[in-house]
């Protein structure tokens, strides 16, 4: 029988259209919930029971589940972003999908505000929660409508800090030499942290200057491919031709194994400290590659590829201008201009030399 007991509420377990279904019988008498089972058992079987609203029926609980393991282990920032679903769940979690609505979603709001999370962290769980109800709706069919969710209009998701070469170079000086090779390798290829740490030799062609990575390891799933630049390239070289522990990872302690990922950002962290480097993530390294490939002049639609992103506009969030450059091109264009001027003055007099 389908029955089992939540805290001292019996529920009931059955399938409707291919899905299983968990309804509370509202009752803590189990004999009156072997009665209300088998009603609700009959009606499925003389097909009375399609008019049920399971947006009545469900909970919140049930769609984080079911989100969950259908829909959210199979994302990429599913290890990342676990925490706002598991926050969610402590909100919504015992009400029933019909009962949340705007007001309810604004208390939450409120409540994230209140313990001073940002804005675009909260704009990141609204974007969740809408996402959850918008399959709720359009693949399993459990609501009828989706609540209103507005999005948090002060939130800035674009970070623009990036390193000068003097402030990298500083930066340097105050690792240890196994980090070193992480940082340079990670600014100067634009690699994403974990696809550093994990880099294998595989990976990195020394022959042909280049680092592949396979889409399966991608935030966007293509393949990627970067030419290696000489400063990633000579730690790439050093640690793969001397290396003597035939790890296959390029970054290795000295029984083979791969770094870990958080003890390395977390010494990273330590490192900006003592560099006095403020306002920095690892993470912020891909912005040093992106800016300083465009302020070298490399376009943006190169930049993209090279980043793996398959939209301009992201890169755009990366790749920053220093006014100092914005000014170089400034000064590009005026002598452009006074330039073609010249030339247009010098055969406007040749024409009227001619003409006389």
């Amino acid at each position: 029988m389908g029955l089992y007991k939540r805290g001292l509420v019996w529920w009931m377990r059955f399938t409707y259209k291919g899905q299983q279904v968990r309804k509370s019988t509202e009752t803590t008498d189990k004999k009156l919930a072997k009665k209300i089972y088998h009603k609700v058992v009959n009606q499925i079987a003389e097909g009375k029971w399609f008019d049920v609203d399971e947006g009545n029926q469900r909970i919140f609980e049930e769609l984080a589940e079911k989100y969950e393991t259908q829909v959210f282990k199979e994302l990429k920032s599913y290890q990342k972003n676990r925490c706002y679903l598991n926050q969610l769940r402590g909100f919504f979690g015992t009400y029933r999908l019909s009962n949340i609505t705007p007001a309810l979603i604004d208390d939450f709001r409120q409540l994230r505000k209140a313990q001073g999370v940002t804005s675009t962290t909260i704009n990141i769980q609204l974007s969740m929660l809408r996402r959850m109800f918008h399959l709720a709706q359009k693949r399993w069919m459990w609501v009828k409508e989706i609540p209103l969710i507005e999005m948090e209009p002060n939130a800035d998701n674009k970070r623009t800090r990036h390193l000068s070469f003097e402030e990298f170079h500083k930066l340097l000086e105050f690792c240890d030499s196994w980090l070193r090779d992480i940082v340079i390798v990670a600014a100067w290829t634009g690699l994403r942290r974990e696809n550093v740490v994990m880099l294998r030799k595989t990976q990195a062609n020394l022959l042909k200057r280049e680092i592949t990575v396979d889409g399966t390891e991608i935030k966007n799933g293509e393949n990627l491919r970067i030419p290696i630049a000489c400063p990633a390239y000579e730690v790439l070289a050093s640690l793969i031709i001397n290396d003597k522990t035939n790890s296959p990872y390029v970054f290795r302690n000295e029984e083979g194994k791969p770094y870990n990922s958080k003890n390395v950002y977390r010494v990273f962290k330590k490192s900006l400290k003592r560099a006095g480097v403020e306002d920095f993530r690892f993470h912020d390294l891909r912005h040093c590659f992106a800016s300083w490939n465009r302020q070298a002049g490399v376009d943006i639609y190169t930049l993209a590829e090279l980043m793996g992103h398959k939209d301009t506009k992201m890169t755009m969030r990366y790749a920053h201008i220093t006014p100092a450059h914005l000014t170089k091109a400034i000064g590009l264009l005026e002598k452009s201009y006074h330039e073609s001027s010249t030339k247009l003055a010098h055969s406007n007099k040749d024409v009227v030399h001619q003409s006389a």
